[in-house]
């Protein structure tokens, strides 16, 4: 295999790391720019991790780096025993005084709480302006009643819908768009959708029950399995392109957010959660439909990011914000061993979820199988 043959291999792994580069640099510069604005001295900003390749000062005194490795960044704020910012050290030539004023351990809890929510916040005002930017540049995307199934075993499949379908009436109302339709599927949960389709030029129509039986009582459902199979462009004025980007940014982060409670919960699978193999899939497939898609999933990575940052779990910036609220409240601070204790416990929590997003990848793509295999 010559260089040629590799250059999509190449662009793919290109791809990743601008992707993960832009998302996480926007959410360390969250972090930075609230942390300036509460007197915190941020000493490093790093555009990726290992190796410094090129450094240098601002007017400030914080040090901008170009690291070895392109996966993202890191803003070290004075005190920080690591770029994790979970533990305090004092560094050589600095004072209590120093400290009490520059770093952002001391800073009050409301302070550290907005520190700690300036990364997910930087990740949605980035999703909203490249939306926003898309929107204003093509339109918005007006999906048709054209659909996609998404897989046999959902219930769009098992109910007789197919791919290529074309929706033409749900409980009775007229629909041209995906929105109407996924509209009436919301509010059909729990009774019955009638849908009016044609297929090859023939009419049909099929009654679907959106609930499910489970033991005694009776569970509803409110997704078919099914996608829009094509859109158009249609021009809309500011307002409209900023206030759907808005929206838009809002339903991704709270559907990942719905997903992963439902995950805990026991009511979806968790082969649902995917790691860094599928977000390589994603991004290469969406890199090679062209620089819109690419650059539209840069900004779903965005927001998603944005959302899990906000789970209550130590180590993310959802547990900083809750132990800050919470001493915030309580007006002292926790005891340092019992907050190292949990962020302990939540480091063991998010390897586990990366553990499993791993599992999963590798189960989809038949490693194990190949392995197997290999060994024969």
């Amino acid at each position: 295999m010559d260089f040629v043959d590799r250059m999509p291999y190449f662009l793919s792994t290109l791809a990743f790391f601008v992707l993960l580069g832009v998302v996480v640099v926007v959410h360390e510069l969250g972090h930075l720019v609230i942390a300036r604005m509460n007197g915190v001295f941020c000493e490093a900003f790093s555009f990726g991790f290992g190796n410094v390749l090129f450094k240098r000062k601002d007017k400030r005194g914080t040090e901008w780096r170009i690291s070895l490795l392109p996966l993202g960044g890191y803003v070290k704020m004075l005190g920080d025993a690591d770029v994790s910012s979970v533990r305090e050290t004092i560094p050589e030539g600095y004072t209590e005084e120093d400290m009490e004023r520059l770093s952002a351990h001391r800073k009050k809890p409301w302070q550290r709480l907005l520190i700690a929510a300036g990364g997910p916040l930087a990740n949605f005002v980035f999703a909203v302006l490249v939306f926003f930017a898309l929107s204003e540049i093509n339109g918005l995307p007006e999906y048709n009643n054209t659909i996609s199934v998404v897989s046999e075993q959902s219930l769009a499949y098992k109910s007789g819908l197919r791919t290529g379908d074309v929706i033409t009436k749900a409980n009775g109302v007229n629909v041209s768009n995906f929105v109407d339709i996924a509209g009436q599927i919301k509010k059909s949960a729990g009774g019955s959708l009638d849908l009016e389709l044609l297929r090859d030029n023939n009419r049909i129509t099929l009654n679907i029950d959106m609930w499910v039986k489970n033991g005694e009582k009776t569970k509803p459902i409110d997704n078919l399995g099914i996608a829009p199979n094509g859109y158009k462009y249609t021009k809309v004025s500011t307002w409209e392109a900023l206030k759907s980007s808005a929206m838009m940014t809002y339903n991704i982060a709270y559907k990942n957010m719905q997903a992963i409670f439902k995950i805990v919960a026991g009511k979806m699978s968790t082969k649902n959660v995917g790691g860094i193999i599928s977000i390589f899939k994603v991004t290469s497939s969406s890199a090679e439909a062209g620089i819109a898609t690419f650059v539209t999933l840069i900004a779903v990575i965005s927001a998603v990011l944005g959302a899990i940052n906000l789970l209550p779990i130590p180590v993310l910036d959802g547990g900083s914000i809750a132990i800050s609220a919470i001493e915030w409240i309580i007006g002292r601070p926790l005891n340092k061993k019992v907050v190292n204790a949990i962020f302990t416990a939540g480091l063991v929590i998010v390897a586990g979820l990366m553990l499993l997003g791993l599992w999963n990848d590798l189960e989809n793509i038949r490693f194990l199988n190949w392995m197997e295999n290999l060994f024969k």
